[in-house]
C-alpha cells in the first residue's frame, strides 16, 4: 500500500493567503529569501523539518496539526472572503483548544 503524501505546501499557502500575508512577509519572518520560501510552499525540496514547520505555524498563528490536516477541510467558497477567514480562524481556534485539552488530560493522568 502506497503512502499518501500530505500537501503541506498547499496547506501553508491556504492559511497564508487567508490571513492576507505575502510570501515576502513570511520569508522575512523566517529569515530566508522569498525564493527559498516559495520552494517550501511548492514542495520543491525533499522535506521540511518539524522545527521549520513549527516556525511557519507560529507565524501563521496556527499549529502544526492544522498545517498537516487542513487539506481535509472543504470550504464552500473558493474566494478569500471575510466569511472564509472567520471559518478558518474558528477551525484553528477549535484545534488549538483541543490540543490544550488533550495536553491537560495527559498531564493529569
Amino acid at each position: 500500500m502506497k503512502e499518501q503524501k500530505i500537501p503541506i505546501g498547499d496547506n501553508i499557502r491556504l492559511v497564508r493567503n487567508r490571513l492576507g500575508y505575502s510570501q515576502e512577509y513570511v520569508a522575512g519572518r523566517l529569515g530566508i529569501s522569498k525564493q527559498r520560501y516559495r520552494q517550501l510552499e511548492n514542495e520543491e525540496q525533499d522535506s521540511i523539518t518539524m522545527g521549520r514547520l513549527s516556525e511557519i505555524a507560529a507565524i501563521l498563528e496556527t499549529d502544526i496539526e492544522t498545517l498537516i490536516s487542513l487539506h481535509k477541510v472543504k470550504f464552500l467558497k473558493t474566494g478569500f472572503q471575510n466569511e472564509d477567514n472567520q471559518v478558518l480562524h474558528q477551525l484553528i481556534q477549535t484545534q488549538q483548544e483541543l490540543i490544550i485539552a488533550l495536553k491537560g488530560g495527559i498531564s493529569s493522568e
